[in-house]
């Protein structure tokens, strides 16, 4: 469409947050080093999308078997004085503009104190205790990868990102130049010793990075600069796809906004836009967590896909509809640690929270409130909930519903398709410390609250005055691959998967009777992570399994979901698929210091 320049008061970034993710594609593992050969996908940005994007042909690997890279797509819209949208900047001859992008993302994780929880007494520790000891984190330039800012004119999506890492060593290790879709950084390869730290690695440096996305329109005489930065972060591989956290770092973001300013994506309760999503995404993930399948499985009490219709019945309803959603309700936890005596498996979410590891059953409490150690639902979420309990709430379709194509959703939705669509599939809760983001993006005080706002688009805005590139992952594990080692149980079982089915364990045919899962496929459930050692679950020197996720993260399988159903109610099904074979140890003539090639 045509945009007069003469009606733009301002320019804005969709979406704030972008997701980018690791993967090996372009790496050459036999000679350590990049081949340029890379492959890389993007992921549907039409909200509540399940299945695999269309972009990866089916398979989340390429033609040399390594894994695609999720690259995230940046668009620029022009808005008039009081907020009405005016449509999409494109560049080129036919529209008249100029779009010219800057980026740049850095890696601190390196420069860090010791990890810790957000509840945990905070350790007076840093990473690399012997290299420039007396700075302050942010200025250790030796343990820095920083690709300072980098432009991007026009539609190009890929750019060469240069950086060093130095650790202890008298020389820095170059960290590229390369090029890569998306904006991510790549170490080149040294010595990779074993793991020896829970998640401090001494002299380590992992591809991880996070930083902003600004851009500046122009057409003639006239210049747009954003109105806000756009955030990107380059995070690990989501290894269940179309499998969603119960928290996501959407809800939690909701749940900031509306705190502190009492922006809301909508008034009321919507069922299947607030409700179906967690009830749905428990069924989702008992695929890849053994306790899930035991609570909302296929055959289990809490397999919500079966009352579907009843969930969805708002009003006073009938006895027993109402009973039911007054024992779902019950069994929530309540938000903010509000009740010490919700400590037990028996509320839900069964995640581990943000004081460390979920006592299972049976097991004694160390000193401290227990209750924080298990994860819960945000605030705005509860109170959702609460009105659902309550018959108060619509049960009208989802937005995004009815559309397969964004270039056919209205315009007024598109940034908020945008924002959704990009951080649906990230984890909100538990952070600790997190996946995409640590647990100090629980801190309001990371973001830009602009009050003149004057449409309904999602604010969510990291506040890059402050958050400087690499400050928002610098707190997570170091490298990534320990973390995705030791938190292997009701964590994040939505990114990385604790047991999963593998696809050969299916027969043939387009329904499964639900008997015959029951009896001959569900058993067959096995660990994601077979053939990796086990990491011993107490301090310790020796951490055999995250060393084994550095040198085998790139060979485990992928959960995506299939086009098989289960019983009558034709039950939707995600399997194991694109597994190498995990054989010990590789012998490469190269190692790397997170290998992760990203």
């Amino acid at each position: 469409m045509s945009i007069d320049p003469a009606d733009i008061s301002y320019v804005q970034i969709f979406p704030p947050i972008g997701i980018a993710r690791l993967g090996d594609s372009g790496f050459d593992l036999s000679t350590g080093n990049p081949d340029g050969d890379i492959e890389w996908f993007l992921p549907s940005e039409i909200p509540g999308t399940e299945d695999m994007p269309t972009s990866l042909n089916g398979q989340f690997r390429d033609g040399k078997h390594r894994i695609k890279r999720q690259a995230v797509q940046f668009r620029v819209y022009a808005y008039r004085e009081d907020g009405t949208i005016l449509g999409e900047i494109t560049s080129g001859n036919t529209s008249g503009y100029n779009i010219n992008w800057t980026v740049h993302v850095a890696n601190h994780k390196g420069t860090w104190y010791e990890f810790s929880g957000e509840y945990r007494p905070k350790p007076n520790g840093l990473r690399n205790p012997d290299v420039q000891p007396s700075l302050s984190p942010e200025k250790r330039s030796d343990l820095i990868v920083d690709s300072k800012v980098q432009p991007i004119s026009g539609t190009c999506s890929r750019v060469e990102l240069k950086g060093s890492f130095h650790g202890s060593q008298s020389d820095a290790v170059d960290a590229g130049p390369v090029t890569r879709v998306p904006w991510q950084i790549l170490p080149e390869p040294h010595f990779q010793p074993d793991i020896i730290s829970e998640f401090d690695s001494i002299d380590w440096v992992d591809d991880t990075c996070d930083g902003w996305v600004d851009v500046q329109v122009e057409y003639g005489d006239y210049k747009f600069p954003a109105q806000h930065k756009s955030t990107v972060m380059s995070a690990p591989p989501k290894f269940a796809w179309g499998i969603k956290s119960p928290t996501t770092l959407y809800d939690l973001l909701e749940n900031i906004y509306n705190d502190r300013m009492g922006w809301k994506d909508h008034d009321g309760t919507e069922f299947y836009q607030d409700i179906w999503p967690v009830m749905h995404g428990s069924y989702a993930l008992s695929w890849v967590n053994r306790e899930a399948y035991e609570g909302h499985g296929v055959s289990a009490k809490g397999n919500f896909l079966t009352m579907e219709k009843d969930l969805a019945t708002p009003g006073a309803a009938n006895l027993d509809i109402r009973l039911l959603r007054e024992h779902i309700f019950s069994r929530l936890r309540l938000p903010n640690y509000q009740d010490p005596d919700q400590s037990f498996t028996k509320y839900m979410p069964r995640l581990s929270g943000n004081d460390g590891d979920a006592l299972e059953p049976g097991d004694a409490m160390r000193p401290g409130d227990p209750i924080k150690r298990f994860a819960s639902l945000t605030e705005l979420q509860y109170q959702r909930f609460l009105q659902w309990k309550l018959g108060k709430f619509l049960a009208s379709d989802a937005p995004w519903s009815q559309y397969t194509e964004f270039e056919k959703v209205p315009l007024a939705l598109q940034p908020s398709f945008l924002t959704r669509a990009a951080l649906e599939h990230t984890v909100g809760e538990p952070l600790y410390p997190g996946i995409e983001v640590h647990w100090t993006a629980r801190n309001p005080e990371m973001y830009v609250y602009d009050t003149s706002q004057q449409n309904n688009d999602p604010p969510f805005r990291f506040n890059h005055k402050v958050v400087q590139p690499g400050y928002i992952g610098r707190g997570l594990s170091l490298p990534w691959q320990s973390d995705f080692d030791q938190c292997n149980t009701h964590w994040w079982p939505s990114a990385r998967p604790d047991d999963v089915i593998n696809i050969r364990d299916f027969g043939s045919g387009d329904i499964i009777p639900v008997d015959d899962f029951i009896r001959n496929i569900a058993p067959k459930m096995r660990k994601w992570t077979r053939g990796i050692r086990e990491t011993p679950d107490y301090p310790s020197e020796y951490y055999p399994g995250s060393t084994d996720m550095i040198r085998h993260w790139q060979k485990l399988g992928f959960v995506a979901k299939i086009p098989i159903a289960i019983g009558e109610s034709k039950l939707p099904v995600w399997v194991e698929n694109e597994r190498m074979p995990i054989d010990g140890p590789l012998k490469y003539t190269f190692e790397f210091p997170s290998a992760s090639q990203a």
